[in-house]
């Protein structure tokens, strides 16, 4: 993901023709970006830093009609198209060398029930802004562990975030989706009205239709006890940890990083590059019972950062750095236990790692009973 890929290289000396600009612009509400103008790099630069696409033409689209017409475009003239919501697709998904990218980033309508416990969230939304939105009604629907992800992509990708362990998977709560197909008709799916096209939106992989507007369902969820806790990283600690995890109740979602020690300004100085556990915790129930699931934690060895506390749900996302825009490589392995053996190996690869910053991440997730 450091380097421009192969077929990025080879889509560089196929570039098509520049579309008509001037033309796009009077047939979309929304805004045309071509790379002549003044705001394309900013718009085509996303989450990861090292992808470096320059599409043909970006469109920020203002409304389904939008979606609709840009789909067509990219039908007729065979450029790729990439759907771009918060731009955080590890893959890069959210641009494209030489293609068009369909920007879905001004679509963020939001309807709440808070009486049927529902929202209608048109998928340009991040995780933050819903978050707080909902946060109001002390009601929420979990997503990732990134405010700044766009509710799309995370939604369709599953979703392992924060109440995964009490009320599941961001897709779990999928009631309905609005979705442009190929052709350009826009389809309401649920359970009843298309149900193969809501089964495959929900796991059976992509390109199915662009995703425009998607109703969850939500949960009561007003304060929570969570934050960040930091631990120093033996393997016996991260073995407890793990098993603690996993004897919790499952109001407590956790997500555990085994990194070195990052240069923050509340971590002792003596621990910088030092191996942590740095944990975000969070315990979607009453503050007296969330104190007492954190206690083993907190037991396992002396904290080395301990910002636990009870706080409103939507304060479990932090602002982030628009300008934060990492070089990444990752590997994605599922395993049945993490045992002493597993977590000395861990810190043995850590340990002889040459990046700078490796980190071994590890979530717990797990569907509710039933």
């Amino acid at each position: 993901m450091t380097q421009p890929s192969q077929q990025d290289s080879e889509a560089t000396r196929r570039m098509p023709p520049n579309l008509p600009i001037p033309q796009l612009r009077a047939e979309f509400k929304g805004q045309v970006i071509g790379p002549e103008d003044a705001g394309y790099d900013e718009a085509r630069i996303v989450f990861l830093g090292g992808i470096d696409r320059r599409p043909t033409v970006i469109v920020r689209v203002a409304d389904e009609a939008d979606v609709s017409r840009v789909v067509s475009l990219a039908r007729e003239s065979g450029l790729e198209l990439a759907i771009r919501s918060g731009g955080h697709s590890g893959a890069g998904h959210g641009v494209s060398q030489g293609g068009i990218v369909l920007d879905l980033s001004d679509l963020q309508a939001l309807e709440i029930d808070p009486q049927q416990r529902t929202a209608w969230a048109q998928t340009g939304l991040t995780a933050g802004a819903y978050t707080t939105a909902a946060g109001a009604h002390g009601l929420a629907t979990g997503f990732g562990d990134t405010g700044s992800v766009g509710i799309g992509g995370l939604t369709l990708g599953g979703g392992v975030g924060y109440l995964v362990r009490k009320h599941g998977l961001t897709i779990d709560d999928l009631i309905a989706a609005d979705i442009v197909t190929a052709d350009g008709q826009l389809l309401r799916t649920d359970a009843e009205a298309h149900p193969d096209l809501f089964w495959a939106i929900r796991g059976g992989g992509g390109n199915f239709g662009v995703a425009t507007r998607f109703q969850f369902r939500l949960h009561a969820v007003d304060t929570i006890v969570g934050g960040m806790l930091m631990l120093p990283a033996t393997a016996e600690v991260i073995a407890s940890f793990i098993a603690e995890a996993e004897a919790a109740p499952e109001e407590l979602s956790t997500i555990a990083n085994i990194m070195p020690a990052p240069p923050m300004p509340f971590v002792p100085e003596e621990y910088e590059v030092r191996l942590v556990v740095l944990a975000m915790m969070a315990y979607a129930g009453g503050a007296e019972a969330g104190e007492r699931a954190m206690a083993p934690f907190r037991a396992l060895a002396a904290p080395v950062v301990d910002m636990v506390r009870a706080m409103p749900y939507p304060e479990i996302y932090p602002p982030d750095d628009p300008n934060y825009h990492p070089l990444a490589v990752g590997r994605t392995l599922f395993v049945d236990a993490v045992n002493r053996h597993a977590s000395d190996t861990m810190v043995e690869h850590l340990k002889a790692s040459t990046a700078s910053m490796a980190v071994a991440q590890r979530l717990r997730s797990c569907a509710p009973p039933g």
